[in-house]
Protein backbone atom coordinates (compact mmCIF):
# COMPACT_ATOMS: atom_id res chain seq x y z
CA UNK A 1 0.00 0.00 0.00
CA UNK A 2 1.66 3.29 -1.03
CA UNK A 3 1.55 6.14 1.65
CA UNK A 4 -1.52 8.01 -0.17
CA UNK A 5 -3.25 4.93 0.28
CA UNK A 6 -3.27 3.79 -3.38
CA UNK A 7 -3.49 0.45 -4.05
CA UNK A 8 -1.72 -0.94 -7.24
CA UNK A 9 -2.56 -4.33 -8.92
CA UNK A 10 -0.55 -6.36 -9.30
CA UNK A 11 -1.94 -8.77 -11.97
CA UNK A 12 -1.28 -7.53 -15.75
CA UNK A 13 -5.02 -9.11 -17.46
CA UNK A 14 -8.13 -10.19 -15.04
CA UNK A 15 -8.00 -14.34 -15.03
CA UNK A 16 -10.91 -17.10 -15.21
CA UNK A 17 -11.97 -19.38 -12.79
CA UNK A 18 -14.79 -21.82 -11.78
CA UNK A 19 -16.36 -21.64 -8.22
CA UNK A 20 -16.79 -24.53 -7.09
CA UNK A 21 -19.73 -25.99 -4.81
CA UNK A 22 -18.29 -28.99 -2.45
CA UNK A 23 -20.39 -31.26 -0.54
CA UNK A 24 -18.11 -33.75 1.71
CA UNK A 25 -17.96 -35.46 5.08
CA UNK A 26 -16.28 -34.19 7.74
CA UNK A 27 -14.76 -34.93 11.33
CA UNK A 28 -13.52 -32.30 13.80
CA UNK A 29 -11.70 -34.75 16.67
CA UNK A 30 -14.18 -37.31 18.07
CA UNK A 31 -17.25 -35.76 16.69
CA UNK A 32 -18.98 -37.85 14.48
CA UNK A 33 -18.85 -36.99 10.48
CA UNK A 34 -21.20 -34.58 9.05
CA UNK A 35 -21.70 -32.87 5.42
CA UNK A 36 -20.29 -29.38 5.08
CA UNK A 37 -21.15 -26.74 1.79
CA UNK A 38 -18.35 -25.15 1.01
CA UNK A 39 -16.95 -23.26 -1.53
CA UNK A 40 -13.37 -23.15 -3.99
CA UNK A 41 -12.43 -21.31 -6.85
CA UNK A 42 -9.86 -23.03 -9.27
CA UNK A 43 -7.73 -20.96 -11.86
CA UNK A 44 -9.26 -22.06 -15.39
CA UNK A 45 -5.39 -22.67 -17.59
CA UNK A 46 -7.39 -23.69 -20.78
CA UNK A 47 -9.38 -26.18 -22.61
CA UNK A 48 -10.30 -27.85 -25.79
CA UNK A 49 -14.30 -29.66 -26.78
CA UNK A 50 -13.34 -32.34 -24.08
CA UNK A 51 -11.87 -31.26 -21.10
CA UNK A 52 -11.31 -28.04 -19.14
CA UNK A 53 -8.04 -27.30 -17.16
CA UNK A 54 -8.19 -26.02 -13.89
CA UNK A 55 -5.67 -25.30 -11.04
CA UNK A 56 -5.99 -27.59 -7.74
CA UNK A 57 -7.42 -31.07 -6.73
CA UNK A 58 -10.61 -31.77 -4.49
CA UNK A 59 -13.12 -31.50 -7.50
CA UNK A 60 -15.27 -34.71 -7.67
CA UNK A 61 -17.60 -35.94 -10.22
CA UNK A 62 -21.48 -34.26 -9.55
CA UNK A 63 -19.60 -31.07 -7.86
CA UNK A 64 -21.78 -28.23 -9.44
CA UNK A 65 -19.69 -25.01 -10.80
CA UNK A 66 -19.92 -21.79 -12.31
CA UNK A 67 -17.38 -19.56 -14.46
CA UNK A 68 -16.02 -16.89 -12.75
CA UNK A 69 -14.41 -13.95 -13.75
CA UNK A 70 -13.30 -11.50 -12.27
CA UNK A 71 -15.68 -7.73 -13.75
CA UNK A 72 -14.31 -4.17 -12.42
CA UNK A 73 -17.76 -3.21 -12.93
CA UNK A 74 -19.53 -5.46 -10.43
CA UNK A 75 -16.81 -4.62 -7.88
CA UNK A 76 -17.07 -1.14 -7.95
CA UNK A 77 -20.65 -2.00 -7.31
CA UNK A 78 -19.55 -4.47 -4.64
CA UNK A 79 -17.26 -1.53 -2.60
CA UNK A 80 -20.53 0.76 -2.85
CA UNK A 81 -22.28 -2.10 -0.77
CA UNK A 82 -19.32 -2.40 1.56
CA UNK A 83 -19.69 1.46 2.25
CA UNK A 84 -23.50 1.55 2.97
CA UNK A 85 -22.90 -1.27 5.26
CA UNK A 86 -19.90 0.44 6.77
CA UNK A 87 -21.93 3.93 7.13
CA UNK A 88 -24.58 1.56 8.97
CA UNK A 89 -21.88 0.41 11.68
CA UNK A 90 -20.29 3.85 11.88
CA UNK A 91 -24.09 5.01 13.09
CA UNK A 92 -23.34 2.44 16.04
CA UNK A 93 -19.85 3.80 16.86
CA UNK A 94 -18.56 6.69 18.09
CA UNK A 95 -17.22 9.74 15.57
CA UNK A 96 -13.53 10.79 14.53
CA UNK A 97 -13.74 13.23 17.64
CA UNK A 98 -15.06 10.93 20.08
CA UNK A 99 -12.52 8.38 18.59
CA UNK A 100 -9.51 10.95 19.52
CA UNK A 101 -10.54 11.49 22.87
CA UNK A 102 -11.37 8.29 24.04
CA UNK A 103 -12.44 7.30 27.45
CA UNK A 104 -14.53 10.21 27.88
CA UNK A 105 -17.63 9.47 30.20
CA UNK A 106 -20.21 10.34 27.10
CA UNK A 107 -18.66 7.85 25.17
CA UNK A 108 -19.48 4.84 27.69
CA UNK A 109 -21.87 1.75 26.26
CA UNK A 110 -21.18 3.00 22.70
CA UNK A 111 -18.92 1.18 20.20
CA UNK A 112 -15.91 2.99 19.46
CA UNK A 113 -13.46 1.73 15.91
CA UNK A 114 -10.01 1.69 16.88
CA UNK A 115 -8.98 0.42 13.17
CA UNK A 116 -8.93 -1.75 10.80
CA UNK A 117 -7.10 -4.22 8.15
CA UNK A 118 -7.62 -5.05 4.75
CA UNK A 119 -6.75 -7.88 2.85
CA UNK A 120 -7.04 -7.44 -0.99
CA UNK A 121 -6.36 -9.61 -4.28
CA UNK A 122 -3.06 -8.34 -5.90
CA UNK A 123 -4.89 -8.26 -8.87
CA UNK A 124 -6.97 -5.49 -7.48
CA UNK A 125 -6.22 -1.84 -8.20
CA UNK A 126 -5.37 1.32 -10.78
CA UNK A 127 -5.48 -1.11 -13.70
CA UNK A 128 -8.54 -3.02 -12.75
CA UNK A 129 -10.87 -0.44 -11.90
CA UNK A 130 -9.54 2.58 -13.76
CA UNK A 131 -8.67 4.95 -10.78
CA UNK A 132 -7.26 4.68 -7.19
CA UNK A 133 -7.84 4.14 -3.66
CA UNK A 134 -11.54 2.58 -4.57
CA UNK A 135 -10.79 -0.56 -2.12
CA UNK A 136 -9.28 1.57 0.55
CA UNK A 137 -12.15 4.34 0.63
CA UNK A 138 -15.17 1.97 1.98
CA UNK A 139 -12.86 2.12 5.85
CA UNK A 140 -11.49 5.59 5.50
CA UNK A 141 -14.47 7.51 4.55
CA UNK A 142 -16.51 6.05 7.35
CA UNK A 143 -13.69 5.98 10.08
CA UNK A 144 -11.73 8.97 8.92
CA UNK A 145 -9.99 8.89 12.53
CA UNK A 146 -8.93 5.24 12.54
CA UNK A 147 -5.58 3.79 10.80
CA UNK A 148 -5.95 1.38 8.33
CA UNK A 149 -3.37 -1.19 7.34
CA UNK A 150 -3.37 -4.06 4.42
CA UNK A 151 -1.80 -6.64 2.76
CA UNK A 152 -1.91 -7.71 -0.97
CA UNK A 153 -3.02 -11.09 -0.97
CA UNK A 154 -3.00 -14.10 -3.64
CA UNK A 155 -6.57 -15.80 -2.08
CA UNK A 156 -8.17 -14.02 0.55
CA UNK A 157 -10.11 -16.20 3.46
CA UNK A 158 -13.28 -14.75 4.46
CA UNK A 159 -17.26 -14.79 5.35
CA UNK A 160 -19.33 -16.26 1.69
CA UNK A 161 -23.15 -16.24 0.95
CA UNK A 162 -24.61 -19.09 -0.57
CA UNK A 163 -27.42 -18.97 -3.53
CA UNK A 164 -30.37 -21.36 -2.31
CA UNK A 165 -29.78 -23.94 -4.92
CA UNK A 166 -25.81 -24.22 -3.17
CA UNK A 167 -27.08 -24.72 0.75
CA UNK A 168 -27.21 -28.25 1.99
CA UNK A 169 -30.24 -30.29 3.09
CA UNK A 170 -31.89 -29.93 6.52
CA UNK A 171 -29.55 -31.08 9.09
CA UNK A 172 -26.13 -30.14 6.60
CA UNK A 173 -23.50 -28.05 7.91
CA UNK A 174 -22.60 -25.02 5.65
CA UNK A 175 -19.27 -22.91 5.66
CA UNK A 176 -19.85 -19.34 5.85
CA UNK A 177 -16.04 -18.58 4.87
CA UNK A 178 -13.77 -19.75 1.75
CA UNK A 179 -10.69 -18.94 0.49
CA UNK A 180 -12.15 -15.93 -2.50
CA UNK A 181 -10.31 -14.96 -5.65
CA UNK A 182 -10.07 -10.81 -6.49
CA UNK A 183 -11.81 -9.88 -3.49
CA UNK A 184 -11.58 -7.54 -0.86
CA UNK A 185 -11.85 -8.30 3.17
CA UNK A 186 -12.29 -6.35 5.41
CA UNK A 187 -11.77 -6.65 9.37
CA UNK A 188 -13.54 -3.52 11.50
CA UNK A 189 -11.84 -3.62 14.52
CA UNK A 190 -14.04 -2.16 17.49
CA UNK A 191 -14.41 -2.15 21.44
CA UNK A 192 -17.28 -0.49 24.30
CA UNK A 193 -15.63 1.50 26.74
CA UNK A 194 -16.85 0.22 30.34
CA UNK A 195 -19.26 2.89 31.97
CA UNK A 196 -18.12 5.05 35.09
CA UNK A 197 -17.69 3.21 38.09
CA UNK A 198 -17.52 -0.40 36.37
CA UNK A 199 -14.73 -2.72 38.32
CA UNK A 200 -12.02 -3.68 35.81
CA UNK A 201 -10.77 -7.37 36.25
CA UNK A 202 -7.42 -7.69 35.67
CA UNK A 203 -5.20 -10.60 34.71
Amino acid sequence: MKSNGEMNNRIEFPEYYIRVTKRRKHAIGTEKAKLITSLSFHLVRGGDEEYLYVDGAGIKTGDCFQFYYADPAAALTSCNDVTASLRSLNLGCNSKSSYQVAGAASNAGKSEVFGGLLFACCGRGLFFFGRPNIDTSPFVENFPGAPLAGIYCGGEIGRCSMRPEEQGSQGESSTRCCCHVYSTVYLVMSYTPAPPGATTLRG
